[in-house]
């Protein structure tokens, strides 16, 4: 299993940077999502799956996000 991203978090990551490394996978992730409208069937779905794991790390990202506040506000 892959580690996540809170796994991966170096001390020189800054949550700003997370926040921009959410933003663009959310970004990327449209734009996949804008793409497979001129495409096949078989590669839409491709680009569909690949859409749905950009906004499924965007989402861990994110929980990594609040809970660097919640240690914050602890």
């Amino acid at each position: 299993m892959a580690p996540s991203p809170p796994d991966l978090a170096a001390p020189d990551i800054a949550p700003d940077d997370w926040r921009r490394l959410r933003d663009a996978l959310r970004y990327q992730g449209r734009d996949l999502h804008h793409r497979s409208y001129a495409v096949d069937a078989r590669r839409r779905e491709l680009l569909w799956e690949e859409m749905d794991r950009c906004l499924a790390l965007a989402d861990r990202i994110e929980r990594h996000l609040e809970s660097l506040d919640g240690a914050d506000a602890g």
